[in-house]
């Protein structure tokens, strides 16, 4: 009897220690799968947060391609106003050569007519110069900044304005 409860603890001893090998395996395991779990978390959470500024570049990309297509609108309207303006100053000059040409000789009219006619023809000529060379200025590649566009624009607007009024008053 006595051997009997020897071997019967023996027993419990050895289920004790399979008990304690299960438990710690298991401990293990779980800690293992929560591992997992707080990795898959984290890339769930990185992985919305990149949809996240995915989604927000797009949006960027998308008013950048809206304001590049309002300025070159912008761009081509002013460029036609331009050629319109130059084709105008081209006529005026014409006619001023014409004027100058029927005008005769110095004598006939007066020096002060032909004088004043030739500081207009200088002044017609040199309002056609700023025009090619607001012309010129004007042909800006798309990928500037966005800041310097506007404020050549409102430059090319300014100009525009002044020519006009200098045509007015010419006609």
């Amino acid at each position: 009897e006595y051997m009997d409860s020897n071997k019967y603890i023996e027993h419990l001893v050895t289920q004790l220690e399979e008990q304690r090998w299960n438990l710690w395996r298991q401990k293990l395991s779980v800690a293992r799968l929560q591992r997992e779990v707080a990795q898959s978390k984290s890339e769930g959470a990185m992985r919305e947060k990149l949809i996240h500024e995915l989604e927000e570049e797009r949006h960027l990309r998308l008013e950048s391609e809206k304001r590049l297509r309002e300025v070159t609108l912008e761009s081509e309207r002013s460029r036609a106003q331009m050629r319109g303006l130059q084709e105008q100053f081209s006529r005026m000059e014409e006619t001023v050569r014409n004027l100058l040409q029927n005008q005769g000789s110095p004598g006939q009219h007066g020096e002060g007519t032909v004088n004043f006619m030739k500081v207009y023809q200088e002044k017609l000529s040199e309002d056609s110069r700023k025009c090619e060379e607001g012309m010129e200025r004007i042909h800006t590649p798309a990928d500037e900044d966005s800041r310097s566009e506007s404020s050549s624009t409102e430059e090319e607007k300014e100009k525009t304005k002044l020519l006009l009024e200098r045509l007015k008053a010419l006609e």
